[in-house]
């Protein structure tokens, strides 16, 4: 699940529903996204984020739509936002013992058309080999396999996104087993690309 926001846009909306079998009341939550040094996920409260209703109880089968404002930032090509929607505890009398709550983190993207993604690889000075977005929106990755001179190893199996700059290494580290020679990302669309890779000092 995510939300596109068109270029120039500032509303969108998203449908909350609950499956459950009893009442469910949650709450919805803005944050700029970023990623750290490598590449794990930070989000950032943001204020010009407006969610519209925040918290929202729903009857079992029901639904809600609710409405998001982000006022536009023409400096940059691409931005990136999560909404996060946090189920919140039950005040029922017979709401005892412990309780799991569900949260669910939304994607939310607004890129300019002429903005794409450049994903390149490089070895770093401690073994690891890192996935680099050096464009200027972001790219989701459904594998990536790292080609050896006598295999290829499949080092993720799980989807995660690259946010415009920044970087993610691909363990394990280190000196052991054979050298990379090459690395293949297979992107979200189903395509699979030959990597290009750069030296560390030039990124």
């Amino acid at each position: 699940v995510r939300v596109d926001i068109a270029p120039g846009q500032e509303f969108c909306s998203l449908t909350v529903r609950n499956d459950a079998p009893d009442n469910v009341t949650v709450q919805l939550r803005g944050y700029r996204w970023r990623q750290g040094a490598e590449g794990e996920d930070m989000l950032d409260p943001v204020p010009r984020l407006i969610l519209n209703p925040s918290i929202v109880t729903l009857a079992p089968g029901k639904r809600q739509l609710v409405r998001c404002s982000i006022p536009s930032d023409v400096s940059v090509p691409e931005e990136t936002f999560r909404i996060l929607v946090n189920e919140l505890p039950s005040l029922a009398p017979d709401a005892v013992g412990l309780q799991t709550l569900l949260q669910i983190s939304i994607p939310v993207f607004r890129s300019e058309p002429q903005a794409r993604p450049q994903i390149v690889w490089s070895r770093r000075g401690d073994g690891c080999i890192a996935l680099t977005n050096a464009g200027a929106a972001h790219a989701r990755l459904a594998s990536v396999q790292l080609r050896t001179a006598g295999s290829v190893a499949e080092r993720a199996h799980q989807g995660f996104y690259l946010l415009a700059g920044a970087s993610r290494a691909l363990g394990p580290c280190g000196s052991a087993g054979e050298p990379v020679i090459g690395v293949e990302a297979t992107l979200g669309d189903g395509s699979v690309s030959a990597l290009e890779q750069r030296s560390a000092a030039s990124q």
